[in-house]
């Protein structure tokens, strides 16, 4: 039997995140272990089930956007120029649109289009401040950054694990939102595992 139009098209957006978590990360599986971390970190903080798998599954696509950015751009070891700021910071719109465009997943949209916003009103796309910023789009933030910190990249090595906490913990308030910050260190420091209720383990999605 054919595979429906809408599970190839989803199976093609979760090969292509794995193909540019390949091109910046050496484990190739940062955007399955935000998913997993940020599954964990929701259900901590009581989230509704159907908002935890909805947040788990804007992390597993959360960079398909960076399809559009090219590669000296995405592994460049120094700073950015301007005009390759801007092209970085098309990522998540770009993302977001791609995703609207396989129907069934458009609600997971919001969450990657905003998963750059800042906690403080100075990020992008939108400039979007506090809860004006999707919840999960919040939790996105923390945790993707927390694994970009501790993952190696092509372009540099991982950082220790207190000192990415200490950068979340420097940018509460400002960055990221303190209590997403607070419930996530919890899961990483003291390897909370919430009770499974049907996301897609690790070794499901790869």
């Amino acid at each position: 039997m054919d595979a429906h139009p809408q599970e190839v098209w989803f199976q093609f957006l979760v090969n292509l995140s794995r193909y540019i978590d390949s091109r910046i990360s050496l484990s190739r599986k940062h955007s399955a272990q935000v998913a997993l971390w940020a599954r964990d970190t929701a259900r901590l903080m009581d989230r509704p089930e159907h908002e935890v798998q909805t947040i788990f599954w804007a992390a597993m696509l959360h960079d398909i956007g960076k399809i559009g950015v090219p590669d000296d751009i995405l592994v460049k070891c120094g700073p950015l120029d301007d005009d390759e700021w801007y092209l970085m910071r098309l990522h998540p719109t770009l993302g977001a649109n791609i995703v609207r465009s396989a129907g069934t997943l458009a609600h997971i949209a919001p969450l990657i289009e905003h998963h750059q916003e800042r906690f403080d009103g100075t990020g992008y796309p939108s400039g979007l401040r506090g809860e004006d910023i999707p919840f999960g789009a919040r939790m996105l933030a923390v945790v993707d950054a927390y694994e970009a910190m501790t993952n190696n990249r092509v372009y540099r090595a991982a950082r220790h694990h207190g000192e990415a906490a200490d950068e979340l913990r420097r940018g509460m308030g400002s960055q990221f939102d303190p209590q997403v910050v607070e419930a996530f260190l919890t899961v990483v420091e003291k390897g909370v595992q919430p009770p499974q209720n049907g996301s897609r383990s690790l070794s499901a999605v790869l």
